[in-house]
């Protein structure tokens, strides 16, 4: 019967992933989908208990991914709004445990898109129905077992802390208030507070369970630095729940003991400073002081004596921990000796400052504040050691508030110790701080406390009433029914022009690069051209999205035919291909100068490769940027613009008489020089100078490489002369590139082996690139690196100007040979007169 119930679960899921993968009806993924959810062991038609388990155990986290996987825009067309939450479902009503992975490892899986935010909602949702409880007693649960996996609880303790940051990283500017830390690790307290109950009743029902994984997420949250917004919420009900119920005391006890010691050090400070006194700290921490020597060592030394600035109440929280237990006194009275033997130390007052010496005062006096007389009667020797030589290394110093304090503290030392005659008294003046330190030696009550009453810390918000406006009609105002006839006649209304209007399209423009590489990847018409008509502008405004994908999208739109239903396809497509080179011209460029000489590519393709390249290039050697006025009166100009506003509105434009003046001062005053007053542009660099090797070289290289369907030197000479002429294009916007010197020699060796080509189109192009080299390449680097190939340049030219049939060939060649001569005559030194 077991085995019976395996195989009909086994059928049932791979049936519905084969059926998943090419499913494009949205009633048939409904059906899919809710034949697959009575496997979750939940609603009227749930499956039996062991094939629940089967699907739980086996199937649950593969087909979570699966769903994953196929969430796109398909499916968000297919599945409606009620039918979403069958999706949801899914996520929300099986182990959590599985579930919060599964959408963890969503969100670092995939980009910016609509699987992105759908993920990130459903997480959303998964977060506010206080799944986390589910998932952190599910954990414990399965710890109980025989063989218990501590990877995955690892893989979840590390999910569970660190998802703010996860979702923050993935969303960016886009991130959802639910995953900010201040929101988030109060939820995880309430969770805590969940999993904690769930345990009390499993103890009071006679059963057993584990709490580590709790007391794991405990220290490793607190060392992350949330113990605030840990214990805020944590604290009050802990706090009220162990004072009546001694279940609930060992189950803390035990929540501390639990956590690892490298964390623990952030869970008893975080414990110290929001306990609400040292009762509460008390009937938190037990007797884990004298039972953990990482606990002792915190509290005895590193919060005393390795650190200082904690606040007073901080402090007499820990000390009075020390003194409420009898078997914890004797820690309070070695912690006093260590205290008054630092104080007293010269090495001490000659290297600290002032606030660690007013720290290990304020500890001295809230031990002397908790101690009796018999304790105080056994550290005699250290408080006389104390009196006698650490008073006099304060009282040499040069710091006025260093002598104060040694005073004070002697004061202090010297009415502990029982001699005959008056105790020491010093005249100096009280600062706060020796206020604040005086008050300590007043002992703190440990008594146990009420638990604080969380309702007065609610803020009660008020309501402002609004008031309404009421509508008066006027009197003479009447409603004519009399002819009705007239009013419904339209025959004098004016037609509205309706020329300008456009269609609206029921299908959304993509938010994301992703979205539409899978619309492009679609038969539907409609979405492949509302995305056309919107791609460029979406590639320019995401570049960082772009680069994660830019190959790709790249090989789409090279690959993409014109659909007949798509209105501009062809432009919409170029600018599109220009954007992502733009935007990502290294590897976009490399991608299409490689593929222009691979196989199985249209002419068509290739002269599209090439025109985008220009394009981009074009693009990207622009200096284009806005201009400004230059010169004394544009800087008048702007002084005054600044000083006074000028506001444009014609009803309220005020008359600025110093603008005024200064135009008929202007207009009186003769100027024999104004300076520079024309417009004059911001220098930018060019972008194109640093990837100009990666537009150029591989589209030179193997152009005598024939290949299948594809041969430059032979029948494809309209390509030829389309490189050439491309080429001779990225030769000019180099122009002044480090590189454009071996870009000039390269190009002029590849016009030289074709300068006899039989199509005249080809030749122009030749003749061009001879021209741009001649133009980007400057003459001392021509006759120093290049002096052989100019010459013979210089011959062809006067060959082909003579003899050439064609005329644009022979005026491409005198115009060659005239910009050489002027270029050699204007470097030749001028004549000695």
């Amino acid at each position: 019967m077991m085995d019976q119930d395996i195989l009909s679960v086994r059928s049932a899921v791979y049936g519905a992933l084969a059926d998943l993968s090419k499913i494009s009806d949205g009633d048939r993924l409904v059906e899919v989908l809710t034949g697959i959810k009575c496997f979750l062991g939940k609603g009227e038609n749930a499956a039996t208990a062991q094939e629940t388990g089967e699907f739980h155990r086996t199937h649950y986290t593969p087909f979570l991914r699966v769903l994953v996987t196929k969430m796109g825009p398909q499916w968000l067309d297919l599945l409606t709004s009620e039918h979403l939450d069958l999706w949801d479902s899914f996520f929300l009503e099986g182990p959590a445990d599985q579930a919060f992975l599964v959408l963890v490892e969503s969100l670092g899986q995939t980009g910016p898109s609509a699987r992105l935010d759908h993920c990130v909602h459903v997480l959303e949702k998964f977060l506010q129905r206080g799944a986390l409880a589910e998932v952190i007693w599910e954990v414990c649960e399965q710890q109980l077992e025989a063989t218990p996996t501590p990877v995955l609880h690892e893989a979840i303790l590390a999910k569970i802390c660190n998802l703010p940051d996860h979702v923050a990283n993935c969303l960016q500017k886009h991130n959802k208030s639910i995953f900010y830390p201040q929101n988030y690790f109060p939820r995880i307290g309430n969770a805590i507070l969940k999993v904690l109950q769930m345990v009390s009743v499993s103890l009071r029902d006679g059963k057993g369970c584990s709490i580590n994984f709790v007391s794991q997420l405990l220290g490793k949250v607190c060392m992350q630095g949330r113990q605030r917004e840990l214990f805020s919420v944590l604290l009050p009900r802990l706090t009220a729940l162990v004072q009546s119920d001694c279940i609930w005391q060992r189950i803390c006890w035990r929540l501390v003991e639990s956590v690892p010691d490298r964390w623990m050090e952030p869970v008893v400070t975080g414990l110290a400073q929001m306990a609400p006194g040292p009762s509460a700290l008390s009937q938190l921490l037990g007797d884990l002081v004298l039972k953990n020597k990482k606990t002792q060592f915190i509290v005895t030394q590193k919060l005393l004596f390795l650190q200082y600035g904690h606040k007073n109440e901080m402090l007499q929280t820990i000390l009075g921990y020390l003194a409420l237990e009898n078997s914890r006194r004797a820690l309070l009275i070695k912690v006093l000796r260590e205290l008054l033997d630092v104080w007293s130390s010269g090495s001490m007052v000659k290297h600290s400052s002032y606030p660690q010496m007013l720290h290990l005062s304020r500890c001295i006096f809230i031990c002397i504040s908790l101690l009796n007389k018999e304790e105080m009667e056994g550290c005699k020797q250290e408080l006389l050691h104390a009196l006698t030589s650490g008073t006099r290394l304060y009282l040499d110093s040069s710091l006025p508030p260093v002598r104060c304090l040694g005073m004070v503290v002697a004061e202090c030392l010297s009415q502990q110790i029982k001699h005959e005659g008056p105790s020491l008294s010093f005249q100096y003046g009280e600062d706060d701080d020796i206020k604040d330190l005086k008050s300590l030696l007043n002992p703190p009550c440990i008594c146990p406390s009420d638990p604080p009453d969380n309702a007065k810390n609610t803020t009660e918000s008020s309501t402002v009433p609004t008031s309404k406006k009421e509508v008066k009609h006027p009197e003479g105002q009447k409603t004519d029914t009399g002819s009705e006839s007239e009013l419904d006649s339209d025959d004098d209304l004016t037609p509205y022009d309706m020329s300008a209007d456009t269609e609206l399209k029921k299908n959304k423009t993509p938010s994301y690069i992703r979205d539409c590489m899978e619309v492009l990847l679609s038969d539907d018409v409609e979405k492949v051209e509302v995305t056309m008509s919107s791609l460029a502008n979406l590639i320019r405004s995401n570049s960082a999205a772009t680069k994660e994908v830019s190959t790709e999208l790249a090989k789409i739109l090279l690959h993409l035919d014109g659909s007949p239903g798509v209105e501009n396809f062809t432009p919409l497509r170029f600018a599109a291909m220009v954007a992502v080179i733009v935007t990502d011209p290294v590897l976009v460029s490399q991608y299409l100068t490689g593929e222009f000489y691979s196989l199985n590519y249209s002419l068509r393709q290739r002269m599209d490769i090439l025109d985008a390249l220009a394009s981009a290039a074009q693009e990207l050697s622009d200096a284009t940027t806005p201009i400004k006025l230059v010169g004394p009166e544009a800087k008048a100009e702007d002084s005054l613009s600044a000083r006074h506003p000028v506001v444009t509105h014609q009803s309220e434009a005020p008359v600025d008489w110093r603008k005024v003046v200064e135009e008929r001062i202007a207009s009186k005053t003769k100027r024999f020089s104004k300076g520079q007053t024309r417009a004059t542009p911001t220098p930018t660099p060019n972008r194109f100078h640093a990837v100009a090797g990666y537009f150029f070289f591989p589209l030179i290289q193997n152009y005598d490489r024939p290949v299948v369907t594809f041969n430059l030197l032979g029948e494809d000479h309209l390509i030829l002369g389309r490189l050439v002429h491309t080429l001779g294009i990225l030769m000019h916007l180099a122009q002044h590139a480090t590189v454009v010197s071996q870009m000039g020699k390269a190009l002029l060796e590849f016009v030289w082996v074709l300068h006899f080509h039989s199509d005249p189109f080809v030749r122009q192009g030749l003749l061009f690139c001879v021209s741009t080299v001649l133009l980007s390449v400057p003459w001392e680097r021509l006759m120093t690196d290049m002096a052989e190939e100019v010459l013979e340049m210089k011959c062809w030219l006067a060959d082909i100007a003579e003899k050439e049939s064609d005329e644009d060939c022979r005026r491409l060649a005198v115009n060659g040979l005239i910009l050489m001569d002027k270029l050699r005559n204007n470097l030749q030194p001028a004549p000695l007169e």
